[in-house]
């Protein structure tokens, strides 16, 4: 008798025999039992797939039958009944030429040679064949040719179509409708199976290649592709929420939002479901997975958000400048009104009264003239009427010039003011603004800075990618952590008297916000109350632009797409060759130069030396991109003291790791 079984192995392991057990009686009546197993457990496993993949086209009526090494492995009831077989077993074992009439054998078997051959043959064909009791209908069959674990199937869909003129228009209507499903569809459907202990990749419908731009075999020859192409800042995340569920014994179901960049350097939103079979132990076996290209959703989301938060700031604006308006400048009006009334008013006034009266209304004055002033310059850098023109200038200049305007004021309260801030440091800004900025910022510290205090400037690394980290930090009389949260805000205009008595608007670190933030950076102020203030903020690097070079065309539009993707701060200009791109660097130094090794006019190894004898202020930082390089060159690299090294294709989270480090590393100069 044939019999199959499980079994659970030492290891708690469950598979599968399968094989023949055999009874005889001796010549005592004793019974004797043999018997013959093998373990089937990929076998069972394929068998099952099979099984999946048939319930899921059974609706339609077709006779599915599987083929693997020239023998049928599988059929559905469909298939037998079609072919007239009462046992579906019948046909297991059998050649599909076998059910083809005579005198179409030897055509179907030159057209199933060329398929196994992977050569060029049409994907549908039409044949006589033969029932099981010998009588023959015309059926019409589609074959197609799928790998799991290295070995060949070809898969069969068989139609009866003996009714000629009917089957034939319902066949052309099947074929719209499918043909226009395939066509339309881009979601992909993926399959991940354990394999030596493991999940990897067994199956990726064709679609995978509309939403990725690579092919099923490339995903399943690389196994950690999809992973590779998963955007840099989304992979922690994607690979924690995998990870929890892959632990998990009792969850089976996920989704998960996130970005990718597919072949061509365009990020893609996909929406990423899958769904875990797991065995007797929990252990996940197998995994099923559905990829949505939803990039058109998010951007319409993101449009939407933008377009709320404007409308929102433009009518918080509005209500802010209207409350100013109204309250603000009322109070030194009504000290001005109040102060002139009593001066034409009241003749018992002593000439010392008078005095002070006129200096009452002259602060009043004074206060409502820096506020309108204030006003007015923060109303039209809300509303863009200010010109912003950021430039290519040094950071020390404009220093220099902001503590030579006011250093006047600290020498009068002997403040030493310094700047710790070297000549070689360049930023990308307005310098008009950036200069009210500074101007701002040591004014303040000067006003809340007592006698014989000291004011340092300074400039360090910023945890973000293309910005500096400046600091006024002065040793005056600090601030009530309470207060610190008012300082920025329009609302509060937070203000108080200097050390000798000085009055200010509130209005000043407004717009001192708004105009770091202009530039894309950001402000905020560490402070503790008799202790002084240190107040820090961000702005742009001089280059926003990295060098590509790469003589390979395909490769350069690649990369700086995918650069644009992981550096979204900085643009990317390309060269073919060492000789052009120094012409670039000498003319205007970027930010980074990432290079390809072998090149016509001059090799990566040339040009990293050539750039090494420029000057220091216009000598880059360079890392290695290259898709033929070997361990000579490897190591000439290192001696020449080049840190990254990558060869392609290359995984984008280390890629974008070393670019962020290499550029902070050069902003400095170190």
């Amino acid at each position: 008798k044939e019999i199959e079984f499980p079994i659970i192995l030492k290891n708690k392991k469950r598979i599968y025999l399968s094989g023949f057990l055999q009874k005889s009686v001796t010549a005592d009546n004793e019974e004797i039992y043999s018997g013959y197993f093998q373990n089937v457990t990929s076998a069972k496993e394929i068998h099952d797939e099979f099984n999946l993949l048939s319930s899921i086209v059974n609706y339609a009526n077709d006779g599915i039958s599987i083929e693997k090494a020239n023998k049928i492995i599988l059929v559905n009831d469909s298939f037998a009944k079609i072919f007239g077989y009462s046992l579906k077993e019948d046909l297991i074992g059998k050649s599909y030429v076998e059910v083809v009439a005579d005198e179409d054998v030897k055509r179907i078997s030159e057209y199933l040679h060329l398929i196994r051959r992977k050569m060029d043959a049409p994907n549908r064909f039409e044949f006589l064949g033969k029932h099981e009791d010998g009588s023959l209908s015309f059926y019409s069959a589609s074959v197609s040719e799928f790998e799991i674990e290295g070995k060949g199937y070809l898969v069969y869909i068989t139609r009866d179509i003996t009714e000629r003129k009917r089957s034939q228009q319902a066949l052309r209507e099947s074929e719209d409708k499918y043909r226009s499903l395939i066509e339309n569809i881009d979601d992909f459907f993926f399959t991940y199976a354990k394999i030596n202990d493991r999940l990897r990749p067994v199956m990726y419908t064709a679609s995978v290649q509309k939403i990725t731009g690579y092919t099923q075999a490339e995903l399943i020859d690389d196994q950690r592709l999809f992973f590779k192409i998963v955007h840099p800042d989304d992979i922690h995340f994607v690979k924690q929420k995998i990870k929890d569920i892959l632990k998990s014994h009792i969850k089976n179901s996920t989704e998960i939002e996130f970005r990718i960049i597919n072949k061509y350097g365009n990020i893609v939103w996909v929406r990423y479901k899958i769904n875990l079979i797991r065995d007797d132990f929990g252990e996940v076996i197998r995994l099923y997975g559905l990829v949505s290209d939803i990039s058109i959703r998010k951007k319409t989301e993101e449009d939407l958000k933008k377009f709320r938060e404007d409308l929102i700031k433009l009518n918080e604006t509005k209500d802010r400048f209207l409350s100013i308006v109204s309250h603000d400048l009322r109070t030194p009006f009504s000290s001005i009104l109040g102060f002139t009334e009593l001066m034409l008013n009241d003749d018992t006034l002593t000439e010392n009264e008078r005095k002070q009266y006129i200096k009452f209304i002259q602060e009043s004055s004074n206060s409502m003239l820096s506020l309108v002033n204030s006003l007015l310059d923060w109303n039209r850098l809300q509303s863009g009427r200010i010109q912003f023109e950021p430039e290519k200038t040094f950071a020390h200049s404009i220093i220099e010039k902001s503590i030579n305007s006011l250093i006047g004021a600290a020498m009068r309260k002997n403040i030493k003011i310094e700047s710790k801030v070297s000549k070689g440091i360049e930023i990308f800004v307005d310098r008009d603004l950036i200069a009210q900025v500074f101007n701002n910022l040591i004014s303040n510290a000067i006003k809340f800075t007592n006698s014989d205090g000291v004011i340092s400037i300074s400039v360090s690394h910023s945890q973000r990618l293309r910005f500096l980290e400046f600091s006024v930090q002065d040793t005056g009389v600090g601030i009530k952590s309470e207060n610190l949260k008012k300082l920025f805000s329009i609302d509060s205009k937070f203000t108080m008297d200097g050390t000798s008595g000085e009055k200010g608007s509130g209005m000043g670190l407004t717009l001192v916000n708004d105009i770091i933030q202009k530039h894309g950076g950001s402000i905020w102020v560490e402070s503790e109350l008799g202790k002084g203030s240190n107040f820090k903020f961000t702005l742009p690097v001089a280059s926003a632009v990295i060098l590509l070079v790469d003589d390979n065309k395909t490769d350069r539009l690649l990369y700086s797409k995918i650069l644009k993707s992981i550096t979204p701060d900085y643009n990317v200009e390309v060269a073919s060759h060492g000789k052009e791109a120094m012409n670039k660097i000498t003319k205007s130094p970027p930010a980074l130069v990432i290079t390809d090794h072998n090149m016509p006019e001059m090799n990566g190894i040339q040009l990293v030396q050539e750039i090494q004898k420029l000057e220091a202020k216009i000598k880059p930082p360079i890392i290695i991109l290259s898709g033929d390089i070997d361990r000579t060159a490897i190591h000439d690299y290192s001696l020449l003291g080049i840190d990254y090294i990558f060869q392609k294709p290359v995984n984008l989270a280390n890629f974008k790791q070393a670019v962020e480090r290499t550029i902070r590393k050069g902003l400095l100069g170190e």
